[in-house]
C-alpha cells in the first residue's frame, strides 16, 4: 500500500500511480507499459539500493558491452572538504572526489564517460571565488571531464566570462591563479596562463540572439569499444532550466534566449540520429527537490512527482531513456515511466559529496540501449564520523595526491584573506525558517545592508530587503576551520555566505511598490512562479498569510520603524544589484527611482560583524514576519 502522502497526492492528480521498489540491496527493476498518460515512478530508497532498467526483457541480445558514465553536479567550486557531510559520513572535496573518479575511470579503460550536470563553478567558497573561478575548472580536467551542461550559476557573470572558463585566457584582473596545472602533449604541466577546460560545455536550450546559434555546442558524441571489435556512438545532451534568467542578474543573462528544454533536447535527438547515433543522453541542469532529510531514506515519488524533470521527462523523445539531473542538490536515482516509455534518472547531491556510476549495455550488433542501472556512492573524505563537536580527521588515503597538492596551492593563497577574523556571533545565525519564511541569518544580513546604506551619503536607507537565494551558507559558533576560537568568524565564512560579490543599490519606493514587491513572494502574483521570501531588516514588519486565496490577502499590515505604511508614503529602500534589476521575479524594484549604488553586500556583511566588537552580534528574533489570521 502507498504511503498516506502518496495516496492523497495520487488521488488529487487524478492520473498518477506512484510506485516505490524494494529497499533492499538487491537490484530494483521496472519493465512493462502503462495506459496513455500515467505517470510511474520508483526507485531507490537508500544509498545501497542499485535501479535498473530492462528494455530488452526476454528479448535480450547475447552480444552486449558495459558502458559506463561518471556523473555528478552543482560542485559550486568546493575545493576543501570543509565540515560538508553526507548520509552520517564526512564528505566532499576535489581531491576525494578525483580518487573515486580517477579509480573508476582507470577500472573501466575506454569504455567510459565523465561528465557533469552544471554549476560547476558559481556560488562559491573564497578558495575558488577568489581565483575567477578558475580552480574549480582546473579540477575538473585533472578528472577528465568530457562534457558539462552549463548550469544557471555558470552564467553569473555573464556569456563572455563562460566563454573566457571555456576557451582560456587571463580575466580583467589578470591570472591570479597561476600556475595553472594543464595537459600538454599527454602530459600534466604548469602554465602561467589560464588554459580553459578540457571539457566541452553543452548548451542545447541556449542561444545566443547575436548569432541565432546555441552559446555552445547542443550535444557531444563519444564513441567506444564494444567486445564485438565495433565501436558504438553515445550522444549527450546538455541543457539548463529554461527559467534561469529568473534566478541569474539580467546582466549574466544578456544577449542570450532561454528556450523550452524537451523541445530543444528532441531537436538535437533528430541531429544525432542523422549521424546514427542511437543512444541519447540527456545531462540537464533541472531536476527534482528532495523531501525530508537526507539521513531518511530516499524515496524517489518525493523527488520527482510533480517535479519540473517530472514534466520534460513527459515531452521528450522516446530515444531518450537516460537523465542526468542536477540543480536541486538531491541525491536521487529514479525512474519514470510515461506512455510506455521508461527512463532512468539520477542526481549526485552537491558539492562533490555523491559519486553516479551509471552503467549501460549496449546491443554490440545494433548499437541500441539494451538496459542500464545505476549507483550513487558517498565521496568519503574522513578517518572518523560527524558528531556534536566533532571535528574531521583526515584520511589522505582517500585523496588524489595530484589533485590535492593543487587544491593545496590555492588554499594557501587564499589562506592570508580566507582567515583574516572579521567578527563574532552569539549563537548560530541560520537559514532554518519560520512558517512565514524568516531565518535568523537572513536578518542579519538585511541589518548589515540597512546599516551600510543608511547614512545620508550612502543612500539614505530606512530599511533594506535581501534575496533568500542569496545567503548560501549558515554562520555557526563551532566553525573553526580558519584556527579561529568559537564564535569568531573568518572572512573565507562569511564570503561563503555572501559569493556572489553583488553591489548594493538604494532606490525610492512608494508604500504601494512595497507592498507589491512583498505580494511577489508567492507563487501566481505579480508573475512569480515559486515562493521566495525576502529576509527583511529590523525596521521593517508585516503580517503574512501565503496560504490566502489572494495576492493581497497574502500581506497584511505594513510597519516601517513602526509606522503603518500607506501606499503613498515615500522609501528610500536597499537591496543588491540582483534584486534591483528584478531578479527572482521580483519586477517591483525595477520601479524604484533615484538609484544609488553601495558598497559590495560581503563588504557591508563583514563591516557590521566587525562593529559588533568582542561582544558578538546576537542572534535576532525571528519576529518580523507575523502570521496574519
Amino acid at each position: 500500500m502507498l504511503p498516506a502522502f502518496l495516496r492523497s497526492r495520487a488521488t488529487r492528480a487524478g492520473l498518477i500511480a506512484v510506485a516505490l521498489g524494494a529497499v533492499a540491496a538487491a537490484p530494483l527493476a521496472v519493465t512493462g507499459s502503462q495506459p496513455a498518460g500515467a505517470v510511474t515512478i520508483a526507485g531507490a530508497r537508500t544509498l545501497s539500493d542499485k535501479v535498473t532498467v530492462d528494455w530488452a526483457g526476454k528479448n535480450r541480445p547475447h552480444g552486449t558491452t558495459d558502458v559506463h558514465l561518471l556523473a555528478w553536479n552543482d560542485f559550486h567550486g568546493n575545493l576543501e572538504p570543509a565540515g560538508l557531510t553526507m548520509y552520517g559520513k564526512f564528505a566532499g572535496g576535489a581531491a576525494y572526489l578525483a580518487k573515486a573518479v580517477r579509480d573508476k575511470q582507470a577500472a573501466y579503460g575506454a569504455r567510459e564517460a565523465t561528465v557533469m550536470a552544471g554549476d560547476n563553478i558559481g556560488a562559491s567558497p573564497l578558495v575558488n571565488g577568489l581565483f575567477n573561478e578558475e580552480p574549480a575548472t582546473i579540477m575538473a580536467n585533472l578528472m577528465n571531464v568530457d562534457y558539462s551542461s552549463v548550469g544557471n550559476h555558470e552564467f553569473d557573470k555573464g556569456k563572455t566570462e563562460l566563454q573566457r572558463v571555456q576557451n582560456g585566457g587571463c580575466a580583467p584582473t589578470g591570472c591570479k591563479g597561476a600556475p595553472y596545472a594543464a595537459k600538454q602533449h599527454h602530459r600534466w604541466t604548469t602554465k602561467k596562463t589560464y588554459p580553459g577546460a578540457d571539457f566541452q560545455y553543452l548548451s542545447a536550450n541556449v542561444t545566443d540572439k547575436a548569432t541565432g546559434k546555441t552559446l555552445f555546442p547542443a550535444y557531444g558524441v563519444k564513441r567506444f569499444p564494444t567486445t564485438a571489435g565495433r565501436s558504438v556512438k553515445i550522444g549527450f545532451i546538455g541543457e539548463v532550466l529554461q527559467a534561469t534568467p529568473t534566478i541569474v542578474t539580467p546582466t549574466g543573462v544578456a544577449g542570450l534566449d532561454f528556450t523550452d528544454e524537451a523541445a530543444a533536447a528532441n531537436r538535437a535527438v533528430k541531429k544525432l540520429a542523422r549521424q546514427g547515433v542511437k543512444i541519447p543522453v540527456l545531462v540537464i541542469h533541472q531536476g527534482g527537490f528532495q523531501t525530508g532529510t537526507l539521513t531518511a531514506p530516499n524515496g524517489c515519488a518525493g523527488n520527482l512527482a510533480g517535479s519540473d524533470i517530472e514534466a520534460i521527462a513527459k515531452k521528450l523523445d522516446p530515444s531518450i531513456k537516460v537523465i542526468v539531473s542536477g540543480h536541486t542538490h538531491a541525491e536521487y536515482r529514479c525512474t519514470i515511466t510515461v506512455n510506455g516509455v521508461t527512463r532512468l534518472i539520477t542526481s549526485a547531491a552537491s558539492y562533490g559529496r555523491i559519486l553516479s556510476d551509471i552503467k549501460l549495455t549496449v546491443d554490440n550488433h545494433t548499437g541500441k540501449l539494451v538496459a542500464a542501472d545505476a549507483a550513487n556512492s558517498v565521496v568519503e573524505n574522513a578517518l572518523n564520523t560527524p558528531g556534536p563537536g566533532v571535528i574531521r580527521k583526515d584520511d589522505p588515503s582517500k585523496a588524489d595526491p595530484q589533485v590535492a597538492k593543487v587544491v593545496k596551492q590555492y588554499v594557501d593563497a587564499s589562506a592570508p584573506l580566507a582567515n583574516k577574523v572579521v567578527g563574532k556571533i552569539q549563537g548560530d545565525l541560520t537559514r532554518d525558517a519560520t512558517p512565514q519564511g524568516e531565518t535568523t541569518l537572513g536578518n542579519v544580513i538585511a541589518d548589515a545592508q540597512l546599516a551600510a546604506t543608511s547614512d545620508a551619503s550612502k543612500g539614505g536607507a530606512q530599511l533594506a530587503l535581501m534575496n533568500p537565494g542569496g545567503v548560501r551558507a549558515d554562520l555557526k559558533t563551532g566553525d573553526i576551520a580558519g584556527g579561529e576560537a568559537p564564535g569568531e568568524v573568518t572572512y573565507g565564512e562569511a564570503f561563503t555566505v555572501q559569493p556572489f560579490g553583488n553591489s548594493l543599490v538604494t532606490k525610492t519606493m512608494t508604500g504601494d511598490m512595497l507592498r507589491r514587491v512583498l505580494e511577489q513572494q508567492f507563487a501566481g502574483c505579480g508573475g512569480q512562479t515559486t515562493q521566495k521570501v525576502l529576509q527583511i531588516s529590523k525596521t521593517l514588519t508585516y503580517q503574512s498569510n501565503p496560504s490566502a486565496a489572494t495576492c493581497a490577502g497574502k500581506v497584511g499590515e505594513i510597519k516601517v520603524s513602526g509606522a503603518t505604511v500607506s501606499p503613498t508614503t515615500s522609501f528610500r529602500v536597499t537591496m543588491n544589484n540582483f534584486l534591483a534589476a528584478g531578479g527572482d521575479g521580483f519586477t517591483v524594484f525595477n520601479e524604484g527611482t533615484n538609484p544609488l549604488g553601495g558598497a559590495q553586500d560581503i563588504d557591508a556583511f563583514t563591516a557590521y560583524l566587525g562593529a559588533a566588537g568582542t561582544t558578538g552580534v546576537a542572534v535576532p528574533a525571528r519576529d518580523r514576519i507575523t502570521p496574519l489570521s
